[in-house]
């Protein structure tokens, strides 16, 4: 039982989703904070002339997000998504226009064309920088997509670039590339030493054993067989003795299958097994 205010970082999985290690994801690009944070840094300074620095990279689960800059690959569809903050923060420094948020009557003005292009450019350089191999290891072709539409996205990873929160940028998946990265995050996890491995088998091999030894078994004993017509068997009733001949040895079954013969004999008012022989593999028993 955890408060609310305790229940911070923590999803809720679908029932499709159990068994599969979602709850990995985040750590394919926290655990790389460093190199993306260099790649990102190096780019904004480059191309953009805008000193930024990563300061969180935050992930989400089940994002709709229809307004995105739709992104198409070999595995499926992904987008990219900026704050309009950030992005005329960037536009403000590469041509050093003061471009306002808000019209005169307080309402958000309708984006230009500058900043579309800006996105759709951002978009691209952005998610070919990610996904590249001196990144995140995971190199994949990412072209612009203007054919499809995809408002709902499996996962959303955020880059966060102040304190507060308002200027970042984020990466959409669909579920496609979810199973792509999670696949991938299994190769790459170093196989077990091939010493484990062994003792390993070794290990289920021995408790195999051990389960085949202490299996239970029922045996059954034939001890007199009689061979009746039909017309002698209509005739019978209560009070008839039917002579039979025991035979010297008793044959013992195992389900229908014979296992060897054996003397019954008396011990104590209970009936043992003795002189076991004449088994199926042509071996004797004392």
């Amino acid at each position: 039982m955890l408060k609310y205010s305790q229940t911070r970082g923590i999803f809720a999985l679908e029932g499709n989703r159990l068994g599969r290690p979602w709850h990995r994801l985040p750590n394919i690009f926290t655990r790389r904070f460093d190199i993306i944070e260099s790649r990102i840094g190096s780019y904004f300074l480059k191309k953009h002339r805008s000193s930024v620095s990563l300061k969180k990279i935050a992930c989400k689960m089940d994002v709709k997000n229809k307004h995105a800059d739709l992104l198409a690959s070999p595995v499926g569809n992904l987008a990219f998504d900026i704050d309009r903050p950030l992005l005329l923060t960037l536009l403000n420094n590469f041509y050093g226009l003061e471009t306002q948020l808000e019209n005169a009557d307080g309402g958000e003005r309708l984006p230009t064309k500058t900043e579309i292009r800006l996105r759709n450019r951002l978009a691209l350089d952005i998610c070919q920088l990610l996904f590249s191999d001196d990144t995140l290891g995971l190199p994949l072709a990412i072209k612009a997509d203007n054919s499809n539409i995809c408002s709902q996205w499996a996962w959303q990873i955020s880059f966060q670039l102040d304190d507060e929160g308002k200027r970042s940028f984020h990466l959409l998946l669909d579920n496609a590339h979810t199973d792509y990265l999670l696949n991938m995050l299994r190769k790459t996890e170093t196989p077990p030493h091939a010493d484990t491995v062994t003792e390993r088998q070794t290990a289920q091999k021995a408790l195999m054993r051990q389960v085949i030894d202490t299996l239970p078994l029922c045996l059954n004993v034939r001890v007199v067989e009689l061979t009746l017509n039909v017309a002698d068997l209509t005739t019978l009733k209560a009070g008839d003795i039917l002579p039979v001949s025991l035979p010297e040895k008793f044959p013992v079954f195992i389900g229908q299958s014979p296992l060897f013969n054996a003397l019954i004999v008396e011990d104590h008012d209970k009936l043992l097994l003795s002189d076991l022989r004449e088994t199926l593999a042509g071996k004797s028993y004392d």
